[in-house]
């Protein structure tokens, strides 16, 4: 009889939370549904000599990753003479670099997708990521 109890209680508690807060909502946090900039290093640029690389992002655990607006923010210093430009999912970073040095910058990530009313607010269980970043440049 205990055992029952807990379970119709287990039930009720679930299906209150879900209730009030959406299956949508729930369902993200728990297949950890994200947006994800992708970590690894970028390549080593040359003062003089043509660079070029790309940051790529994604949303973690969906299949219809496409289906959101991405919206990237550069915050930080680029290399003299690199410059980027935002494709849909990726930052493309190219020029020619002009001066040597370590140069640190941060890509920010809000993501939102469409519904039937419009934009949804929160599309997964987090909308916004942040990766830091480091371009070096050799003579």
């Amino acid at each position: 009889m205990k055992q029952s109890k807990r379970t119709i209680t287990l039930f009720l508690s679930i299906f209150t939370v879900v209730l009030f807060t959406g299956c949508d909502e729930v369902f993200e946090c728990i297949f950890n549904i994200e947006p994800e900039i992708h970590d690894r290093p970028l390549e080593i640029g040359i003062v003089g000599e043509r660079y070029y690389d790309i940051i790529t992002a994604e949303i973690s655990n969906e299949v219809n990753d496409n289906d959101y607006f991405y919206d990237f923010g550069i915050v930080g210093e680029l290399p003299p003479g690199v410059f980027y430009d935002i494709n849909r999912r990726s930052i493309e970073l190219f020029g020619v670099p002009e001066e040597p040095g370590n140069y640190r910058f941060r890509v920010e990530l809000s993501v939102e997708s469409f519904d039937f009313d419009g934009f949804d607010g929160s599309p997964t269980c987090s909308d916004f990521v942040v990766r830091d970043f480091v371009i070096q440049v050799v003579d």
